[in-house]
């Protein structure tokens, strides 16, 4: 009966956080804050009834599998093991029951989905065609649920939230936090913002610092054991040198994707990276389940919507260059490695708004950019 009660008072207390965190923080329109955060946990009802097992079942109420003998291990904090080590926390450190857990990683998605509309608030965009992005299906269905995509979101958002500040130490923290869940994200993102920085900053020795400190922290985490196995595979390698390893995960990558029998992963670079952000043609075309096509059409409203509303948007802001040097590295990297190496169409139709809302910033930057040009 306790328990019940505490879990109430939980529940509500930490809504009314999220509603009155906006008055302080966001100043979004109340309405439209409020409609948000309806729409987003009523989708979340939504999956959880749908798909009433999966994966997001596997990170609540779960023992602490990261200690051994009474000590936490390194394992504690990394991928899968970081994000049920959470989910320990919550439910035996805070005694929360399963609803409150899914209502926290709910609104770990949520704040995530508010930050990425604040983020192109503050790059320009116009705050009242900027709420409609805040009503995006597809966002809210699968970041929504407990599990990584809620945090990575999350982390990611803030990442750049303090990125466009310059504000770079704080970014990197949620970086690091992104590295943690996810490293091959992590990296993908860490490489960028060292081409960026490496561009834009002036000064000789600013430059050949940024070079020194990026080779020591690619060098830790090709070789230290918990992180290596996610980039090097020493298969068929009778040696330590990671420079060789390196290359035999290169060539298993090219022998993965050469060798594929499925029209999903088998396609071009250009085909992957549109079945990547969109769909595959061969979803599109064949029959599909109701949910499938709803799925299909739903996305291709959106990204006609999105489009459109970035077209409207007429307020012109001032560009960063470094951020345009950043997001052009980042999503040239990101597109042309992962829909290559990962042709598993349930994960990347989740995991693809890790990078969905970068190509928003990035396509808003550049349409700004371009009619600064056609002005000039």
């Amino acid at each position: 009966m306790l328990n019940i009660l505490y879990n109430y008072i939980f529940f509500v207390f930490i809504i009314y956080f999220t509603l009155k965190i906006n008055k302080h923080y966001f100043n979004y329109d109340n309405l439209v804050y409020v409609s948000s955060l309806f729409f987003h946990l009523s989708i979340t009802l939504i999956y959880i009834n749908v798909f009433t097992t999966g994966d997001w079942d596997n990170y609540i109420q779960v023992p602490f599998i990261g200690i051994n003998y009474g000590e936490f291990t390194t394992a504690s904090f990394f991928s899968s093991t970081l994000v049920k080590s959470f989910s320990f926390f919550l439910s035996k450190l805070l005694f929360l029951n399963a609803v409150n857990e899914i209502l926290v990683f709910s609104l770990i998605s949520f704040f995530g989905i508010i930050l990425f509309v604040n983020n192109l608030i503050k790059l320009g965009f116009e705050k009242k065609l900027a709420y409609f992005l805040l009503f995006i299906p597809s966002l809210h269905f699968w970041t929504g649920i407990p599990g990584k995509d809620s945090l990575i979101l999350l982390f990611l958002s803030f990442f750049f939230h303090f990125y466009i500040d310059r504000k770079i130490f704080l970014s990197l923290f949620f970086l690091f936090l992104v590295f943690l869940i996810r490293p091959h994200i992590g990296l993908i993102f860490f490489v960028s913002l060292i081409i960026a920085e490496f561009i834009s900053l002036k000064g000789f020795y600013k430059k050949l610092s940024i070079l020194f400190f990026s080779c020591i922290t690619f060098y830790l985490i090709l070789t230290a054991e918990r992180t290596r196995g996610f980039f090097l595979k020493s298969e068929n390698v009778l040696s330590d040198n990671f420079f060789l390893k390196i290359a035999n995960q290169l060539v298993n990558i090219a022998q993965k994707y050469g060798l594929s029998n499925s029209t999903y992963d088998a396609g071009n670079i250009l085909s992957n990276i549109f079945a990547y952000v969109l769909f595959p043609l061969d979803f599109i075309l064949k029959p599909n389940s109701i949910f499938i096509d709803i799925l299909i059409i739903a996305e291709i409203i959106c990204l006609i919507f999105i489009i459109f509303l970035i077209l409207k948007n007429s307020k012109i802001s001032i560009i960063d260059n470094r951020l345009i040097y950043f997001l052009s590295t980042c999503l040239l990297l990101y597109l042309f490695i992962l829909p290559q190496v990962f042709f598993n169409y349930g994960i990347n139709v989740r995991q693809k708004w890790m990078i969905l809302p970068f190509l928003i910033y990035y396509s808003f930057l550049l349409k700004n950019l371009f009619v600064k040009i056609n002005k000039i």
